[in-house]
C-alpha cells in the first residue's frame, strides 16, 4: 500500500533542491502539532528548521538520480549499496546502485520496461522484491530474492490464479525482510482471503503460516507480525508468529494496542504506527512500553507512509516528507512537496517528487546518515541510552 500511495502522490507536484533551500524558517502548519493529554507522551515532537548538516545532505543527490527514474527498494547492511528499480538509458530493472558514483550492478532486467515494476526491501545480505507486469493491476506478480554475497537469485513464488486464470487480489505491499527471512501477503481465494507466506532465504523453503483476512506482514525481532480481521471490513488487530518456536506467539506490549492500521514500523526496540484515520502518529521507545500519541496532523492533511532508521523516524503526509530524531524529538521538513522516505538499518533515503508528469519521471535521491545530524533539543524526555 505504501508503495502505491507514494508513486501516485509523487506525480502530483514538482520540486527542486533550490526550493527547499529557499523555504522560510516559519513553522509549517501542515506538519502537525504535539498531542496534549494528561499523560506525558514517551516522546514529544517539535518542528525545527533543517540544521546545516541536514541541509548539506539534502543539497547532494545520488549521481544519475537527476537524469533517470531510480526508485529505492532498500540499503545493504554496510550502506555501500542502494537497491533500486531503475529505468536508465542503458538498463531497466532491479539493480544495486553505488550511491557515491551512481554505478549500477545489474541484478535482474525487466522483460518489458514499459509495464514491469518492482517493489522490495532489504535486510542484511538479502534483497527481496515482488515484480509486477501491468500498469493497471498489481495482483499478478513474481516474488524474488537476491543474495548480495553470492549473487545468487532465488524465485520464491508467484501470485495464485483464480477461476479463468486471473490472479486473486492481493493487498499490495513490498515483502518484509529480516536476516535470512522474507515474508509477504498474497490472495488465495474469494472474499478477500489472503495468506501470509514465510521464506527461509538460506534454504529457499517457503511455507504458509496464516490464512484468512490478513494484511501484509512485518518483522519485529524474532516475530513475523501482521494485521488480521475476523471478516472483511472489520477492524484489524495484530497477530504474531515466532521464528524460534515456529508457532503463534504473544505480542510485545508496544504492539498490543495497534488496531485498524497496516502502517507499523519497528526495529525490535522502538515502535511507531499510524492511526486508522491516518492523522495521528504513535511512538514507543521500548518493546515493553505501550506507544503513545506524539503527533496530530491538522485537518485536511493525512499521513501516507512511515519509515524508521537508527535514531530517526520519517513520515510522508499529503503535503511533504519529514525527518525526525527519536532522541530529541526534533523534526523537519525534507521535501518541499510530497516525496517519500525509505528507512533502513543504517541510513534514510529521501526521494523528491518528480519535476513533471512522465511515464518514468526523474526522482532525485538523497542519502541521509542520521548519525551525522546534530539535532536540537525539544524539551522532551529523551530515550534511554542504547
Amino acid at each position: 500500500m505504501a508503495w502505491v500511495a507514494g508513486i501516485t502522490g509523487l506525480a502530483l507536484a514538482a520540486v527542486t533542491g533550490a526550493a527547499l533551500a529557499a523555504r522560510g524558517s516559519r513553522p509549517d502548519p501542515a506538519a502537525g502539532k504535539v498531542a496534549t493529554s494528561t499523560a506525558r507522551p514517551a516522546l514529544v515532537f517539535c518542528q525545527t528548521t533543517p540544521v546545516s548538516s541536514l541541509r548539506s545532505a539534502l543539497a547532494r543527490s545520488v549521481p544519475g538520480s537527476r537524469s533517470a527514474e531510480i526508485q529505492p527498494l532498500g540499503v545493504s547492511a554496510d550502506a555501500r549499496q542502494v537497491y533500486v528499480s531503475a529505468w536508465t538509458p542503458g538498463f531497466s530493472g532491479v539493480a544495486a546502485l553505488n550511491p557515491a558514483t551512481g554505478g549500477l550492478r545489474k541484478i535482474r532486467a525487466f522483460a518489458d520496461p514499459a509495464t514491469d515494476q518492482a517493489d522490495g526491501s532489504a535486510g542484511g545480505r538479502w534483497l527481496a522484491w515482488a515484480q509486477t507486469y501491468s500498469l493497471s493491476s498489481l495482483d499478478r506478480f513474481t516474488m524474488y530474492a537476491w543474495d548480495s554475497v553470492t549473487g545468487h537469485l532465488l524465485r520464491l513464488g508467484s501470485s495464485i490464479a483464480g477461476p479463468g486464470g486471473t490472479a486473486w487480489p492481493s493487498p499490495w505491499h513490498a515483502p518484509a525482510v529480516s536476516g535470512h527471512y522474507a515474508a509477504w501477503a498474497q490472495g488465495y481465494g474469494p472474499g478477500g482471503l489472503v495468506e501470509i507466506r514465510l521464506a527461509d532465504l538460506q534454504t529457499g523453503r517457503v511455507t504458509t503460516i496464516r490464512g484468512g483476512h490478513t494484511q501484509p506482514p512485518f518483522f519485529d525481532g524474532s516475530l513475523v507480525v501482521w494485521p488480521e480481521s475476523d471478516a472483511p471490513g472489520t477492524q484489524t488487530t495484530l497477530r504474531a508468529w515466532s521464528l524460534t518456536s515456529d508457532r503463534l506467539a504473544p505480542l510485545p506490549s508496544a504492539l498490543r494496542k495497534v488496531h485498524g492500521t497496516e502502517f507499523v514500523v519497528t526495529d525490535g526496540i522502538r515502535t511507531a504506527y499510524l492511526s486508522p484515520s491516518l492523522t495521528q502518529l504513535y511512538y514507543s521507545p521500548r518493546q515493553d512500553q505501550s506507544a503513545r500519541l506524539t503527533l496530530q496532523l491538522p485537518a485536511g492533511v493525512d499521513f501516507s507512509d512511515l519509515a524508521m532508521a537508527p535514531d530517526a523516524l520519517a513520515w510522508t503526509t499529503s503535503r511533504a516528507t519529514y525527518l525526525a530524531s527519536t532522541r530529541t524529538g526534533a523534526f523537519t521538513r525534507v521535501t518541499p512537496s510530497y516525496g517519500y522516505a525509505t528507512g533502513s538499518g543504517s541510513v534514510v533515503l529521501v526521494t523528491d517528487a518528480p519535476g513533471q508528469k512522465a511515464a518514468h519521471p526523474v526522482l532525485p535521491l538523497h542519502v541521509i546518515d542520521p548519525a551525522g545530524i546534530t539535532w536540537p533539543a525539544c524539551h522532551a524526555r529523551p530515550e534511554p541510552a542504547r
